[in-house]
């Protein structure tokens, strides 16, 4: 689909640009080539869809895919947070939490199709911009409610904004199940324009270590289990005693925590990826916790293949509430992926690490 933007009166692109590179927090950053062309596509098409003007000639959205560390979600939050739309009209759903609505729909309606409308209708009614962050779909009911949402989507109209790490025919690649998808596929390749946001650099690998959200996080090693005290204690940290053990949810999602304390809680990686613990369990804790410590993190070859996709999910529900981690692990950030067949989406959880301050025992040096 090929758009010409207009120009329209307001903010100018080299003006959001500007501001962007110059804030403090970002650390007076420069867009990359892709980065800025990006821009200089999705901004005027806020612009213009913020003043209702026919959007039979505008595309319904972006969808903007590649590998992590680019800066997709970044980029594409500043233009949404930026777009001349009243903030009660816009709406920013992360997958996670959109799944975890449907789940709870779930728990009222007698089938899912009305599961899946309930949801909509708490999506969509008043939205006027919506931004869905961090798609990724590996099983077909996950496939089926997207066909839902993006179907609604551009029938109402509403300007959207999509991340992904996956190209729309690589959403739930799974051969046996990719026919359910193929709605989705159609509606983003008709509806929607797709750009890749890729020029090879993982801006996480050059990262600066942070003081504040996720970034403010550590990653320590203790090679045994007779060590960890030691380097929490170094690192600043209080070790926990075993009367501090408290039971955190409630009933058949019972957790076991090493601690908690005041909005801070600590685990046990095996007492919290290793046990059946599900996405809305991280959902719901974070709203209640917003500094976590995990101990005794291991390979993931010493991990089941459950705990390792428990793993991924954790990070990424940590990293869009943007709360601080500090993993206490038996070996360095580089050496804990070392498995042949990762499960889905571990790529991304590796990039997202790379953000924690690594400090390694002296043991671990030598």
């Amino acid at each position: 689909m090929e758009i010409v933007q207009q120009p329209v009166p307001g903010e100018s692109v080299e003006t959001f640009i500007n501001e962007l590179e110059d804030t403090p927090r970002q650390g007076h950053l420069r867009l990359d080539t892709v980065q800025r062309s990006l821009v200089a596509e999705v901004h005027p098409f806020l612009q213009n869809a913020s003043l209702s003007r026919s959007r039979a000639l505008q595309p319904t959205g972006y969808f903007v895919y590649g590998p992590p560390g680019r800066g997709k979600t970044w980029l594409m939050t500043q233009l949404f947070e930026a777009a001349p739309f009243p903030s009660a009209a816009k709406r920013r759903v992360h997958f996670h939490d959109f799944f975890r609505e449907l789940q709870q729909q779930l728990g009222h309606k007698t089938s899912a199709r009305q599961a899946i409308e309930a949801t909509l209708h708490e999506l969509l009614p008043g939205t006027q911009l919506f931004f869905f962050d961090e798609l990724h779909v590996h099983d077909p009911g996950s496939a089926a409610l997207l066909n839902n949402l993006l179907h609604e989507i551009a029938e109402r109209g509403i300007p959207t904004l999509i991340t992904s790490n996956y190209e729309p025919e690589r959403l739930l690649s799974d051969p046996m199940f990719h026919h359910v998808i193929e709605p989705s596929v159609k509606i983003l390749r008709d509806r929607f324009r797709i750009h890749i946001l890729d020029d090879g650099t993982d801006y996480r690998s050059r990262h600066t270590a942070g003081t504040q959200g996720f970034a403010g996080g550590q990653w320590l090693v203790a090679e045994r289990d007779e060590e960890v005290d030691a380097v929490l204690t170094a690192a600043g940290f209080t070790p926990p005693t075993p009367d501090e053990a408290v039971t955190v949810l409630e009933g058949h999602r019972a957790l076991r925590a090493s601690a908690v304390r005041g909005s801070q809680i600590w685990f046990n990686f095996a007492d919290l990826l290793g046990k059946p613990s599900i996405t809305t369990d991280y959902l719901d804790l974070v709203e209640q916790y917003d500094n976590w410590v995990l101990t005794h993190v291991p390979r993931l070859s010493q991990a089941d293949p459950a705990s390792r996709q428990r793993l991924v999910t954790f990070i990424d529900v940590l990293v869009d509430r943007d709360i601080p981690l500090t993993v206490c692990a038996e070996v360095p950030r580089e050496a804990l992926v070392d498995i042949g067949d990762p499960p889905p989406d571990l790529f991304r959880a590796q990039s997202r690490l790379q953000l924690l301050q690594e400090k390694l025992s002296n043991r671990a040096v030598l």
